[in-house]
């Protein structure tokens, strides 16, 4: 068992590969053989702390991501045979699995031909947002807009350099969204940025930033307007997705109308036309985490990377194994 700490973690973490393996997540999803689970919070007294479990049973494993108030995000990886395989720090790769969920449901929603991307939001996430949509559908222009001045004008500076094409700061949010064909909203706001009142044909919105019940990126307005509204999973939307929760108590969203991404990745869902309005709301699960695990995992291990863990029992072998052989017995006796 290993552990790959942050600076390996981001020479091991792509983003072609991220999209890849949260693709191949969906498909399995379908096909049954993966597990998505809403996320368990408990609060031990000050703050609180985050579990997000998944199965990702076609790749023989499972884990789990924590995170909390003061703590920082690990990723723990275990086979089904071996057992625990790695802990992994999971900054770099918490930010490629969110990015790469908004690439994978622009590949499957935004129109074929959509080329310009309007970004509210410029912090340290909207870097790799722009760049993961730049990967499946090549962008020629895009417009960014946040409350700063100096962060959207740093932001595009830098962005224009990094992908090659026109990165724009604009004035407001409402002409960040005009005429684009993609929207990405990716903010730290409670109440609304983006309003359907601004929306037209055609346009795919990925919604990032409202990460909690309580806040929104889009008003109820927005969220009627789509004909297609995509989650990661449905459990987990009803608990968590801040914007969708607003519009269903206000009779703007019916969630049996809500798709799952497995469903929109292996086609039983999808847009209809040109002019539909198609959204995901993300949020982030467990499964997305350790499907992006297994590739850094099974790359650390060929590179030679990552720390042993000192003292610890192989499976099947040593005081650890027989401890757990005792536990099991004694919990199995009537």
């Amino acid at each position: 068992m290993i552990y790959i700490s942050e600076p390996e973690m981001e020479g091991l973490v792509t983003m072609d590969e991220s999209i890849a393996a949260l693709e191949a997540l969906f498909r399995e999803e379908a096909a049954g053989r993966a597990e998505q689970k809403p996320t368990i919070e408990l609060h031990p007294g000050r703050g609180m702390y985050r579990l997000k479990a998944g199965g990702t049973y076609w790749l023989n494993s499972f884990g789990f991501k924590g995170y909390g108030s003061g703590g920082r995000r690990l990723v723990f990886l275990f086979g089904l045979d071996e057992g625990l395989q790695a802990i992994m720090d999971a900054e770099a790769l918490t930010q490629s699995r969110t990015a790469a969920v908004s690439a994978v449901a622009t590949k499957y929603l935004a129109r074929q031909d959509a080329n310009t991307l309007g970004i509210i939001g410029t912090g340290f996430e909207a870097r790799s947002e722009v760049d993961a949509v730049n990967h499946v559908r090549p962008l020629r222009h895009v417009k960014a807009y946040s409350r700063n001045p100096e962060n959207r004008e740093a932001f595009a500076a830098e962005m224009t350099v990094k992908l090659g094409i026109p990165v724009e700061p604009v004035d407001s949010a409402e002409e960040c969204v005009s005429g684009v064909d993609i929207i990405t909203t990716i903010t730290s706001a409670n109440d609304p940025v983006l309003f359907g009142s601004w929306l037209r044909p055609g346009v795919h919105i990925n919604a990032v930033g409202a990460t909690t019940p309580y806040r929104r990126e889009l008003d109820d307005e927005a969220v009627a307007k789509c004909d297609l509204v995509a989650v990661e999973s449905l459990p987990t939307a009803q608990g968590e997705c801040g914007e969708l929760l607003s519009a269903a108590s206000h009779g703007r969203l019916r969630w049996s109308m809500v798709r799952e991404l497995k469903d929109v990745v292996s086609g039983i869902y999808g847009r209809k036309s040109n002019a539909d309005i198609t959204m995901v709301s993300t949020i982030g699960t467990g499964a997305e985490d350790v499907a992006i695990a297994n590739y850094v995992y099974k790359k650390a291990v060929v590179a030679g990377l990552g720390s042993a863990m000192p003292n610890w029992p192989e499976p099947g072998s040593g005081r650890g194994s027989s401890l757990t052989r005792a536990a099991i017995q004694r919990t199995s006796r009537p």
